[in-house]
């Protein structure tokens, strides 16, 4: 456990670093595969142009809303068997391995590379729910924004190595003799993913309640167990509003936040003519900004308060989503990096560590547990949402300004709610 003290007293010990360390390694699947290389590959190879933004949208959500579903019997299994950890690791090796698989996907292959994707993006998602309930064992209630931001600045970090590593595979595109070199991205990216998880394998602990022994429950009673329990947190949450009506802000901004992150690099190929060269800039600029930065508003929100700095990050993301939807220059949007970087791993961290601060301490896990189904399920709509309205009316623009009312909701309920 952190130390009492705030700010960076004891943040580098070993299971600290080792948890912040999950995030260097996860981020090069959220970069390359999520938010940049097989999105371009899957829109214009696997899927075709004209709908390829309506299917990358489907499985997107297809695959968050099958984590959403699955969560909470993963969640109850941890519980009842007190082995969380070891639930952790399979599922970003199961992660990995659909990954790799990736590798063989091409033209006519829709159903398969869909299916391998959702795969490879629900034991993702499982594994960062898991991940995120271990903040509670490693960081105190005045260091939580300090830990939270170690982790989002190591994963930019991450997120630079490895698309640096990768980058002499793409750079060239995916056309004719380049396309193989450009899905090698895949199978070398689930390389870095495990890797890079090895230190969280091995070092992370997690707590055991000595009086109890483990148990053993079948699949379908952990299903009954799972559902039961989350019923029963969303009951406990009409009990606590504040925490209800934080969660509600959450899942406003979170939906907002996955669409982006899914569509971001399609946007600025199709609407702004960039080249994947010049996408590899701008999420290079997101990447180095982003680093001081999640440490920076890591450390603010510990020193002046979660709710008014996730405000301040709100505010700009609405900025940025006006930007988007009517600049059109190429300067506007190594403009709009800048902007993205300084709050792209703030905002989550924040809401994170803000999360786990009013969370009663006897409800922790259950709440963690709720609030990794909620969020999943909540965050289906976003990339459904731009995917249609971006492939029947054929304007990106639309489909990207529709995202604003998600901030602008988040920010009016999070404005709503105190600190404590």
């Amino acid at each position: 456990m952190v130390g009492k003290r705030g700010g960076f007293k004891n943040i580098f010990k070993k299971d600290v670093l080792s948890w912040a360390l999950y995030d260097f390694a996860n981020s090069s699947y959220s970069l390359l595969i999520i938010s940049f290389i097989f999105p371009i590959y899957f829109k214009e190879i696997i899927a075709g142009a004209q709908y390829g933004d309506f299917y990358w949208g489907l499985i997107s959500s297809i695959s968050v809303l099958l984590a959403g579903i699955v969560s909470p019997v993963i969640g109850a299994a941890a519980d009842y068997d007190y082995r969380k950890k070891r639930k952790f690791i399979l599922c970003v090796i199961l992660s990995a391995i659909a990954t790799f698989l990736l590798f063989f996907s091409k033209s006519g292959t829709l159903i398969f590379a869909s299916l391998v994707f959702i795969a490879s993006n629900l034991f993702f998602l499982l594994a960062s729910s898991l991940y995120d309930s271990f903040l509670a064992h490693v960081s105190s209630k005045k260091n939580a924004g300090t830990v939270s931001g170690l982790g989002y600045g190591l994963g930019y970090l991450g997120g630079i190595i490895a698309m640096l590593l990768l980058k002499p595979l793409y750079t060239n595109g995916y056309s004719g003799e380049f396309e193989a070199l450009y899905k090698l991205v895949f199978p070398l990216t689930a390389l870095f993913f495990i890797l890079f998880s090895l230190p969280s394998f091995y070092y992370l602990k997690e707590k055991r309640i000595a009086s109890k022994n483990p148990k053993k429950e079948s699949f379908v009673n952990l299903t009954k167990i799972g559902f039961r329990d989350t019923f029963k947190n969303l009951k406990e949450l009409r009990k606590n509003k504040p925490l209800a009506w934080f969660l509600v802000a959450f899942y406003f901004m979170n939906d907002a936040l996955v669409t982006i992150f899914a569509f971001i690099s399609l946007y600025a190929i199709q609407t702004l003519s960039l080249s994947v060269s010049e996408v590899t800039i701008v999420f290079l600029i997101v990447q180095v900004v982003g680093i001081p930065s999640a440490f920076l508003l890591g450390w603010l929100a510990d020193k002046k308060g979660q709710r008014r700095i996730l405000l301040a990050s709100i505010a700009l993301w609405i900025l940025i989503v006006f930007l988007l939807s009517f600049g059109s220059s190429k300067f506007m949007m190594y403009l709009v990096a800048v902007l993205t970087g300084l709050v792209i791993g703030g905002s989550q961290s924040i809401a994170r560590s803000w999360f786990s601060n009013i969370v009663p301490r006897k409800k922790r896990f259950g709440l963690f547990g709720f609030n990794s189904f909620a969020s999943k399920i909540s965050a289906t709509v976003g990339p459904v949402l731009f995917g249609a309205i971006s492939s029947f009316s054929g304007n990106q623009r639309i489909a990207m300004l529709s995202l604003a009312p998600f901030f602008i909701i988040s920010f009016i309920i999070f404005s709503r709610i105190k600190q404590e």
